[in-house]
């Protein structure tokens, strides 16, 4: 007898549902810290929202009522505006896989924030994003990234914190006037404006959504920028004017440098992908001109341009795409713009106490001869003035301690806005006879072991309102509420204006933890059964059972299934108590693929009750006869029959052909035999029926 396998393919798919770990800043107190606020961004899919949970915050004003799974970010502000963007799954420019992202961006702090502005994605373009306008320099803010429909996955964050610049214009005469190189946004680009061939006889060829920008030389040298679009996939162009008849005069302009480079329209991305993303002046090229579409040696960049004192330059940037979506620029080279220097010093400048000390901010700024300047002073919380007008100097004294933002904004006629920021040390003024106190109010141990569910409640008395708490002496709050803590001890900080402090100790502890263990790894034949032996501790807790895979166990709700496993399967068991506290565990049975077959070598069919038939016999490994077919000597076909089971001898051949009994002799079969682990064995050889 000759024996033939034929293996299949088979998958064998467990899905459970694992405990995974929640982003480290799934709630407002762990939001994870920005440091860098110029023009930056994270690498694609740093972040995710995945396995996050929704915050007990009230859900932003942009968000829709459903559910939703939140991460957070803070930053101390560097400058008055913010442009933030998360990228998800964008075609042919992918920042993660978040799909339908949205954002929300607050002041204040996770026990009183306030929105500020909130931005959804809700046509699918898996970008979104906000201009946020306002921001007092040297205070904390919130970002909290988020998706519709409770979608989870990974993102790209971009963040630019700036000083605000006028609003762009779409013409020429319009156009805003840069007095330094800091790097800004547009939050959105929508409308050619009124003049509409400005750009003929350029690469650029027809405005759609435009906006223009001017400045003179101050210093020379080179001139680089990069612009990089909100929306990754959108086509900007731009191109850098000289003008000749000086700021005002928009006729009369000498191109230098034009780029339009884009899409190969019908042909694949990856033929023209050089052409797209960020665009500009860089030093690294050598064109002067990039036309429509994506010929052979583009980048998407054109060489820089070396300025001249005294001489006047024009930007304008186009978006192709026209989606209204905007773009940041960030400027680089050696040569500058014209325009004011702010500065500003105070004295003394440390060791200064609130309540009693006063400072005096004095004006070092630098104004070039023409220029017309007004001066707006903003010296940060607790000042006395808030705010000043003029050069000054000024003097201010503090009613509260800490690091206070100052931010001097000079602004010219001809529409150039600078600012400085700096930053000073307020020491305390505690008077102990305040006697500031703190006191647990409430308690609440966590629900499941090592889940952030615990909270506590401290309220605050005596000193000074307003109060701060704080469980790391870092990130102060106004509320005294700790919800999603985990278990441990925790100090818990209390400062008010002056700088009076006190502290408590604060004590959370997890309740025994849910286990269940699956039972030890078991060896089986194929075709033979395992017994599968779920614990949980402690012993006695009334769970939910789940095993996976189930299609080979006789029952998944319970504790001990019994499993017939068509190969070496690893099962999973997942239990959940009345609390929503789980455990999962894993056990693997070794199957050990025994195929015993036995296959008589003859037959007599002559109706005595014993041996009349002919079949093939096995153990439970084998799982049917998929075919069985006799041959005579000739090898003419007598005897054919389709997936019946094994060991049935009434099943098989009982020695006739067409009715008629067949003689003695020597006959071939072929048998094809399926096995419970997908495997089919071929079988053939010689069988003697005897009369």
């Amino acid at each position: 007898m000759r024996i033939r396998f034929t293996f299949l393919a088979i998958l064998w798919l467990a899905v459970i549902g694992f405990v995974e770990a929640q982003p480290s800043n799934d709630n407002c107190l762990n939001a994870i810290e920005l440091t860098d606020l110029d023009n930056w961004c994270s690498v694609t899919g740093q972040y995710t929202t995945v396995n996050g949970t929704q915050s007990p915050e009230l859900i932003p004003s942009c968000f829709p009522m459903e559910a939703f799974r939140d991460i957070w970010f803070r930053f101390t502000a560097q400058a008055t505006d913010l442009n933030v963007t998360v990228i998800g799954d964008v075609l042919n420019a992918p920042g993660g896989s978040l799909q339908f992202p949205e954002l929300a961006v607050y002041s204040g702090d996770c026990g009183a924030l306030v929105e500020l502005q909130c931005s959804s994605d809700a046509f699918g373009q898996n970008v979104t994003g906000t201009l946020v306008s306002g921001l007092l320099p040297g205070s904390d803010y919130y970002i909290r990234v988020a998706a519709r429909n409770d979608i989870e996955g990974s993102f790209q964050l971009c963040v630019n914190n700036y000083n605000l610049i006028p609003d762009p214009e779409s013409d020429c005469p319009d156009g805003v006037v840069l007095c330094d190189k800091s790097s800004f946004n547009v939050s959105q680009l929508v409308g050619a404006g009124e003049l509409l061939n400005e750009v003929d006889g350029t690469c650029i060829g027809q405005e759609f959504s435009s906006v223009w920008y001017k400045w003179t030389c101050d210093d020379p040298g080179s001139l680089t920028f990069t612009l990089t679009p909100d929306n990754p996939t959108d086509d900007l162009d731009f191109a850098v004017f000289e003008m000749n008849n000086g700021i005002d005069d928009c006729s009369n302009l000498t191109l230098l440098r034009c780029m339009a480079s884009g899409e190969n329209v019908g042909s694949p991305f990856s033929q023209w992908a050089a052409c797209t993303g960020p665009t500009g002046l860089s030093l690294g090229s050598t064109d002067t001109q990039e036309v429509a579409g994506c010929q052979a040696g583009d980048d998407n960049f054109v060489a820089a341009i070396n300025m001249e004192v005294g001489k006047t330059y024009l930007l304008i940037v186009n978006n192709f795409s026209n989606t209204g979506f905007g773009f940041s620029i960030e400027f680089g080279g050696s040569g500058t713009f014209l325009g004011p220097s702010p500065d500003f010093t105070f004295d003394p400048p440390t060791g200064v106490e609130c309540d009693n000390d006063i400072i005096t901010f004095t004006d070092n700024s630098i104004i070039p001869p023409g220029f017309t300047a007004t001066y707006e002073w903003s010296f940060g919380a607790g000042a006395s003035p808030a705010t000043a007008s003029g050069p000054g100097p000024h003097q201010v004294m503090y009613s509260s301690f800490g690091n206070k933002g100052v931010l001097l904004q000079i602004t010219t006629e001809e529409g150039c806005i600078v600012n400085d920021v700096q930053e000073l040390f307020i020491e305390s003024c505690c008077d102990p006879a305040t006697d500031l106190q703190i006191a647990l109010e409430e308690l609440v141990n966590p629900i499941c072991f090592g889940d952030p569910t615990g909270y506590f409640v401290v309220s605050a008395s005596g000193g000074t309102p307003n109060y701060q708490f704080s469980v790391d002496d870092i990130v102060y709050q106004s509320s005294g509420n700790f919800f999603q803590q985990t278990a441990g001890n925790y100090t818990v900080y209390l400062q008010d204006i002056k700088g009076c402090r006190d502290s408590l100790e604060v004590v959370l502890v997890d309740p025994e933890p849910l286990t269940v263990d699956a039972g030890p790894d078991q060896t089986v034949d194929l075709g033979f059964t395992a017994n599968l032996l779920g614990l949980v501790t402690p012993v006695g807790s009334l769970v939910e059972w789940l095993w996976q895979p189930g299609g080979s166990l006789d029952c998944i709700d319970c504790p001990n299934p019994v499993a017939l496993p068509p190969g070496t399967t690893t099962y999973y068991v997942d239990v959940i108590d009345d609390l929503g506290c789980r455990a999962v565990d894993s056990m693997t049975v070794f199957v050990d693929l025994i195929r015993p077959i036995y296959v008589p070598n003859a037959f007599s069919p002559n109706f005595d009750g014993v041996n009349d038939n002919f079949t093939i016999f096995g153990n439970p490994a084998a799982v049917e006869i998929k075919v069985l077919r006799i041959f005579s000597r000739w090898g003419e076909l007598i005897f054919e029959s389709y997936n019946f089971p094994l060991n049935d001898p009434k099943l098989g051949w009982d020695g006739s052909f067409r009715g008629e009994a067949m003689g003695t002799g020597v006959y071939t079969f072929f048998a094809e035999i399926s096995f419970l682990d997908g495997v089919d064995g071929i079988y053939e050889g010689g069988i003697h029926l005897i009369r």
